[in-house]
């Protein structure tokens, strides 16, 4: 059976919603947030505002398009969860969580720009992309916190170390140290990390631990 060419509209129209985040992701990367506006990316992707308002229905679709393909908890929100379906330990599927981040963050200078503008900035969009990874990172979180007990608040301990980890991430755009721990090279952020599996192996209980011998946190 021949396959089925998709029509010209349809094939024009993936390429246009294409052109409008790759647009939206270039004008962040070389001037920052704050000067996206609807003209100016309408003028950058080369197409009509009605384009991105009739595609993403505004401004707001647009990051939230931006962010699916480069934030942690749209790209790869789903991972810590099959994790724990799979039978992984909560507090090693807590630990690989904040690795995760942090490697996300650290990975990309766009995902730090927009992380700091959501920090400053109190808008609509910034409110549409926070619920949007809240509402994902709370459905994990609950999962884990299952059979916690009542001794470990985890969705507080979790919280108070995503915090750190983006906090940190930030602060090396412009520091060099933070306490003496380097900020500009892997030796440093290795110890971040090994401070991540020391906290997670010795707060949460041992109901979500590794059994012992078991492969998990080190």
């Amino acid at each position: 059976m021949t396959a089925r060419t998709p029509r010209r509209g349809s094939r024009d129209r993936s390429r246009t919603e294409a052109e409008i985040v790759a647009a939206l992701e270039a004008m962040i990367r070389e001037e920052g947030v704050h000067k996206v506006g609807v003209n100016r990316l309408a003028q950058r992707a080369g197409c009509g505002k009605e384009l991105i308002y009739r595609y993403f229905g505004g401004l707001d679709g647009v990051f939230l398009a931006l962010m699916a393909g480069v934030d942690y908890w749209t790209r790869s929100g789903d991972i810590p969860l099959r994790a724990l379906d799979g039978g992984q330990p909560p507090a090693a599927a807590i630990l690989d969580m904040l690795k995760g981040q942090l490697a996300t963050l650290r990975g990309d200078e766009l995902v730090q720009e927009i992380r700091r503008w959501e920090l400053v900035e109190a808008d609509g969009t910034r409110e549409k992309l926070a619920k949007r990874r809240e509402r994902l990172a709370r459905s994990f979180i609950e999962r884990a916190s299952e059979g916690a007990g009542a001794d470990v608040d985890v969705p507080a301990v979790t919280g108070l170390l995503l915090a750190g980890v983006l906090y940190l991430v930030l602060r090396s755009r412009t520091e060099d140290h933070f306490l003496g721990v380097p900020l500009q090279d892997e030796a440093g952020w290795q110890r971040y990390e090994n401070a991540l599996e020391h906290v997670c192996r010795r707060i949460f209980p041992e109901s979500m631990q590794p059994p012992s011998g078991g492969s998990g946190i080190p």
